[in-house]
C-alpha cells in the first residue's frame, strides 16, 4: 500500500484544503500559502523512523523513572516559554528597566497546517479501533508533540474517562488547555493529577507554569518552590529554582 501524503488543514477550522484554495471551504477564512512549501505535500516523511526510535528509548526511560516523556518534553518547552515570559511581564511593571525587545515578524492568520502521515495513518488505526486506550493516549501525545493541541484534547479526555489516575496523561492534557489559553481547565486538569499522585514534579511545576501564563506570579512561585522542594537536583527542579531566581532579581524593592 501507497504510502500516506501530508494532508494540508485550515489552522482555523481543520477542514482539509487544497493547493488551488484561495479561501478555506468551511470557515471562509482567506488562506496563506506563503509558510508551506509549494512541493511540501510530495516531500517524503523521514520522521517516521526517527519517532520509531525514539520511541523505543523513551518506553524505557518511562519505565525506568515513572514519568511520560511527553510530560518531561512539555515542561522543558514551557519552561523555555516562562522565561521569556517573565521578561516580557516585568519589564511593564514599575520601577523595572526595560529590556530591549527585537521586533519579530508576524505570523499569517490562517497559514495551513500539514498534518503528518503517521498521524492520519494513526488516526485511521484509533478509528477502527476505539476501545484501545493505548492507540488512542499514543496519538494524543502525537498530536501534542505536532502542536495541534486542539486535536489532542478529546484523545487525552477519552484516555482520562477510563485511566482517571493516569497522572502523566492529566498533566499532558493540562498543556493542551495552557496552550489554549484555557488555564482554569488546565489547573483543574493539573490539580486531579496531584489528587492521584501529589508528589508529581511535572504537576506541580506545570501549575506554575499555568498562573505564570495568567500573570499570577505569587501563586506561580508557591508552585515553584513546591517543586524544587521535591527534587532540586532534577532539571525541572533546577529550571523552577531558576525561575524563582529570575522572579526575585526582577521584582522592585519595597522601600
Amino acid at each position: 500500500m501507497a504510502p500516506l501524503k501530508p494532508r494540508i488543514i485550515c489552522a482555523q477550522c481543520g477542514s482539509s484544503l487544497r493547493r488551488s484554495d484561495p479561501s478555506c471551504p468551511s470557515c471562509g477564512a482567506a488562506v496563506d500559502w506563503s509558510e508551506t512549501g509549494a512541493a511540501a505535500g510530495d516531500q517524503p516523511s523521514r520522521e517516521p523512523a526517527k519517532k520509531e526510535r525514539r520511541e523505543n528509548k523513551t518506553q524505557q526511560h518511562t519505565m525506568a523513572t515513572g514519568w511520560s516523556p511527553k510530560t518531561i518534553l512539555g515542561a522543558i518547552a514551557v519552561a523555555l516559554l516562562a522565561v521569556i515570559a517573565y521578561a516580557v511581564l516585568f519589564e511593564k511593571r514599575p520601577g523595572v528597566e526595560p529590556v530591549q525587545q527585537q521586533a519579530s515578524q508576524p505570523m499569517p492568520m490562517n497559514a495551513p497546517m500539514l498534518v503528518p502521515a503517521e498521524i492520519q495513518e494513526l488516526e485511521s488505526k484509533v478509528a477502527g479501533n476505539p476501545d484501545d486506550m493505548a492507540l488512542t493516549l499514543q496519538l494524543a501525545n502525537l498530536l501534542h508533540d505536532g502542536r495541534f493541541y486542539e486535536k489532542a484534547i478529546p484523545y487525552y479526555k477519552k484516555y482520562v474517562a477510563k485511566n482517571p489516575r493516569d497522572a502523566n496523561a492529566r498533566v499532558d492534557l493540562g498543556i493542551c488547555y495552557n496552550e489554549l489559553g484555557r488555564f482554569t481547565d488546565a489547573k483543574n486538569e493539573m490539580k486531579t493529577a496531584l489528587r492521584s499522585d501529589p508528589n508529581h514534579l511535572f504537576a506541580h511545576f506545570n501549575l506554575g507554569i499555568v498562573c505564570l501564563s495568567e500573570g499570577n506570579f505569587d501563586e506561580a512561585n508557591s508552585w515553584f518552590k513546591k517543586t524544587v522542594a521535591l527534587d532540586p537536583n532534577s532539571e525541572v527542579g533546577k529550571r523552577a529554582q531558576q525561575l524563582l531566581t529570575q522572579h526575585n532579581s526582577q521584582t522592585p524593592k519595597q522601600n
